[in-house]
């Protein structure tokens, strides 16, 4: 069994009287894709904030290689490698695709203030290696051709791996993408299925994902964890998660005869 890049222990989250995560444990292998599901309000979205540092942790620790983040600032666990995605999508509609996948270059290429003010060659180096990695991401993602369309004129599914090709531009370590597939079509989700797993095996990134679409999940994931009212319900394989009895009554709900079928079904 491979080490966990990521671990949460016993993670809490409070907004005021409302408990989001009661001490949630978290776990991702280095080199694994692994699942977060439950119901909406489960604390799902809320726990990818706290490992980014987007919310504030009430109690427990996030380690990152052992390393606890918990005192970290955002930009702190982002120069680390911890990148992530958005439900609703987070591009420049108005700039370029290349333009948009430059922004996520600046972790890796900062650059000096004097350097840009005065124009110096490292400048210059700075700009054409940055111009080389944005466009490394956007053939990986396939869309190096758009380099100069408006991010607003690409598909809705284009945008999404625009967005991916953002991240990828920042060399993550940990990616957490939340809800990916929201707002695909069906071709499109089996398109990102397929694009998520290149990332984890050409790229060797881990990857951590959000979703609401049963069949991505089960399709893409080797371990999933299950939320429910903020805390963790159970933790296993796809096969596992498909069989407890918990997760079937806690996340599909127990009459629901139709949900229960399509899980099972995409596993098969």
């Amino acid at each position: 069994m491979a080490a966990s890049l990521l671990t949460c222990a016993k993670v809490a989250v409070r907004f005021g009287g409302v408990v989001a995560l009661d001490g949630v444990d978290f776990a991702v292998e280095a080199g694994s894709i692994t699942g977060c599901i439950g119901p909406n309000g489960a604390g799902k979205t809320t726990l990818f904030n706290a490992i980014t540092g987007m919310v504030d942790t009430a109690g427990g620790d996030i380690l990152l290689d052992s390393h606890s983040l918990a005192r970290l600032p955002a930009h702190r666990r982002a120069g680390l490698g911890v990148v992530r995605t958005f439900q609703n999508l987070e591009i420049f509609p108005n700039m370029t695709v290349l333009e948009n996948v430059l922004v996520g270059c600046h972790r890796r290429l900062p650059q000096h203030f004097f350097d840009a003010l005065l124009r110096t060659p490292r400048f210059f180096a700075t700009e054409r290696e940055a111009r080389r990695l944005a466009m490394e991401a956007l053939e990986f993602v396939e869309l190096a051709t758009d380099v100069h369309t408006s991010a607003g004129e690409l598909s809705f599914g284009e945008q999404r791996a625009l967005e991916l090709a953002r991240a990828l531009a920042a060399a993550p370590r940990l990616l957490l993408l939340d809800e990916p597939a929201a707002g695909l079509n069906m071709q499109e989700t089996k398109a990102l299925g397929a694009l998520i797993k290149r990332i984890r095996t050409e790229r060797g990134v881990t990857i951590a994902l959000v979703e609401h679409d049963m069949e991505l999940v089960m399709d893409v994931c080797d371990v999933i964890s299950v939320l429910q009212f903020g805390k963790l319900l159970a933790r296993g394989t796809p096969r596992q998660i498909q069989q407890d009895p918990r997760v079937l009554a806690a996340y599909l709900g127990e009459d629901d005869e139709e949900e229960d079928a399509r899980i099972e079904e995409s596993a098969s």
